[in-house]
């Protein structure tokens, strides 16, 4: 009877295990791994690569671990993910959209250039036609031939990484400007945090940016931005949006620290539209006020362009 009763509780511990790693392999989305090289590494997330001859991965996938360990901690979990480096040649049979090389995340996925990006290309073309006098700090950071991919895979591969951890609970939010400002804060949490070294990669070109002012924007407004988001605008007018998060995210962690990180996060997940409605604006300015902070609500008390 007791042997009968051990082997049942094993049965029972065995399906338990099983059932728990089936629902992980369910998040990740690996009918886009096809194809891939899978990389060893010493990371406990998968990672592949569409050509396996480019190593230029070292530094990424360093910066993308002590980005999850601290993610882990703060938001209490073990989230797994796979990381996919894409040539360019290879964007549009792996990525989720172009343009190739444009770091982007869902559905347990990490997708990244393995070479030069399409945006870096062209934003160091325009750059490089500016007055020289303007190029200095820009130099000083990314060298001497402006390496932009320093900012837009090095950096923003861990604003791409903490949308997973929301994305994780949750992928309809009450607004999509909040989840991208829960990415920026994340990332700049975890630079200003665990990578000194990352920092000025992370700050100096959207400084840059936010100085050149907004000419370069034809839509303004956060309602522009809900409606027409990554495909609907401009790259230009995309990043420019990014660029005014990533102020507002600075502006908000310099004032309350990490703590209103872990806040927003629950936010977007509690609020989620395949659980509860959508909110007025009115309706969504008290509950942040009430949950997460009023710095929060004043991004839509205080954005400029109405």
């Amino acid at each position: 009877m007791r042997k009968q009763t051990l082997i049942n509780l094993i049965a029972v511990v065995i399906c338990f295990l099983t059932t728990q790693m089936k629902a992980q392999e369910s998040w990740i989305d690996e009918s886009i791994h096809d194809g891939l090289i899978e990389l060893d590494t010493e990371y406990s997330f998968k990672t592949l690569v569409s050509n396996d001859s480019i190593k230029n991965t070292t530094e990424t996938l360093k910066n993308i671990n002590n980005a999850k360990l601290y993610f882990d901690k703060i938001f209490q979990t073990d989230l797994e993910f796979a990381v996919m480096f894409i040539e360019n040649k290879e964007w549009n049979t792996y990525a989720y959209f172009p343009p190739p090389g444009l770091p982007q995340a869902g559905n347990g996925n990490v997708i990244l250039g393995l070479d030069k990006s399409i945006v870096s290309i062209e934003v160091e073309k325009m750059i490089h036609q500016l007055p020289v006098q303007y190029l200095s700090k820009l130099k000083s950071v990314y060298g001497e031939k402006i390496d932009l991919d320093l900012f837009y895979r090095e950096t923003l591969s861990i604003h791409e990484l903490a949308h997973l951890y929301h994305f994780k609970e949750g992928t309809e939010p009450q607004r999509k400007w909040l989840q991208e400002v829960f990415a920026t804060m994340s990332m700049y949490a975890f630079i200003k945090n665990k990578c000194n070294s990352c920092y000025d990669l992370m700050n100096t070109y959207p400084e840059f940016t936010i100085q050149s002012g907004d000419k370069m924007a034809e839509f303004k407004t956060l309602k522009d931005f809900e409606e027409k988001y990554v495909q609907k605008l401009s790259p230009q007018n995309y990043e420019w949006f990014q660029m005014q998060f990533y102020k507002n995210a600075k502006s908000i962690l310099d004032l309350k620290g990490d703590g209103i990180v872990t806040k927003l996060r629950n936010f977007l997940i509690e609020t989620d539209l395949s659980k509860t409605d959508k909110l007025s604006d009115t309706e969504l300015k008290t509950r942040l006020e009430k949950e997460v902070g009023k710095e929060i609500a004043n991004i839509l008390n205080n954005w400029n362009y109405k």
